[in-house]
């Protein structure tokens, strides 16, 4: 008669497959889209939590512990001990630890389902024991930077600079149109909506189609956007790697350590990290500012977020202008708002809670 308390079924698999189950259930799921995005992450920290297993929670035991045999308090003992950050000497954040938790959750309700456990020891944690919900705030740049920033990205660079041309319309429709990181890097030809002056084909407005609703959008450019973009359409198709290349903002070279490879010409992340840090890197020289909190593309989109808040645009229409969800999107900002705005940016956080 076989164990009806037996939580560690023969066809259980092993951590490492485990992964790759929840991964490829997650990605498939509408509800739930993973994405290429995301995996690295959840391969990371899931890694982490196989080693603090393995090595019998960090030598607290002479033996390696199975995953199905976790419990409530080996699961606090991970989130207290077990996380690593991938930065050097640097220690992990309340978000950090949060993000672990969430992620064994969602696994182990996963493992549940297919009845590979008996519980999921993750929501056995009482509340008070669980790692604090993230509240992330936004980072800005000071007014002062920003406009050194702008100043930074006026000039035209020369017509046969084909990587400066592109970096300058680049950055520009990021700062301008408050693009993510994934749009801008997302946007192709056909992105691109013509209108007719006077015979004259000119660039309008640019068609987003992410996957959310509210991701699907047309964003008007204004004229500085529009002369910066058709500077770099002038030169792109000299500048692509062939005329198959269908990404607005492509690369203008090969990868030099594999030449031979397939390439799409999108810009990797690494690329426009590179871009937006070097250009806040020079503006702050230039106009002797401290550097910001963070020096990523996002701190760009986060920027025109504030200012058109500020500037007295309505938080539904700015979160409309951004892609969000909701208004609730913009919630991270509210530290950067004037008084009156921060109200109304907050007053619907919490009518939703």
């Amino acid at each position: 008669m076989p164990n009806a308390l037996n939580i560690s079924p023969p066809l259980a698999p092993e951590m490492e497959v485990l992964i790759d189950l929840w991964l490829d259930q997650s990605s498939a799921s509408d509800q739930d889209p993973i994405g290429i995005k995301g995996e690295p992450s959840y391969r990371y920290f899931w890694s982490t939590f196989t080693r603090y297993l393995k090595t019998g929670k960090n030598g607290l035991l002479p033996h390696a512990l199975s995953w199905q045999e976790v419990t409530p308090v080996d699961v606090l003992g991970f989130l207290e001990s077990g996380p690593s950050s991938r930065k050097t000497d640097s220690k992990v954040s309340d978000i950090t630890r949060r993000r672990y938790w969430r992620l064994l959750e969602r696994i182990y309700d996963f493992a549940l389902q297919n009845s590979w456990v008996a519980s999921n020891p993750v929501r056995e944690i009482v509340k008070d024991e669980q790692p604090r919900s993230e509240d992330p705030k936004g980072a800005i740049m000071s007014p002062s930077l920003w406009k050194a920033l702008q100043q930074c990205l006026h000039p035209l660079p020369p017509e046969n600079d084909f990587q400066a041309l592109r970096n300058r319309a680049l950055l520009i429709c990021i700062s301008e149109l408050a693009l993510s990181p994934m749009e801008v890097r997302n946007l192709k030809m056909n992105s691109i909506l013509y209108i007719e002056e006077e015979g004259v084909r000119r660039p309008q407005a640019l068609q987003l189609d992410g996957p959310g609703p509210n991701q699907r959008r047309r964003v008007h450019m204004e004229p500085f956007v529009v002369e910066a973009l058709e500077s770099w359409l002038a030169v792109r198709d000299d500048a692509a790697l062939s005329p198959q290349v269908e990404f607005l903002f492509c690369t203008t070279r090969r990868n030099a350590r594999n030449p031979n490879a397939k390439h799409s010409g999108q810009m990797t992340p690494v690329t426009l990290l590179d871009l937006v840090r070097t250009l806040i890197e020079k503006a702050a020289r230039e106009s002797n500012q401290p550097l910001p909190a963070r020096l990523g593309p996002q701190i760009l989109r986060n920027t025109r977020l504030v200012m058109w808040l500020n500037a007295g645009v309505p938080a539904s229409t700015v979160a409309v202008w951004a892609g969000l969800k909701n208004i609730k999107g913009l919630y991270h900002l509210r530290d950067h708002l004037n008084p009156e705005i921060r109200l109304t940016v907050k007053s619907v956080r919490d009518d939703a809670t």
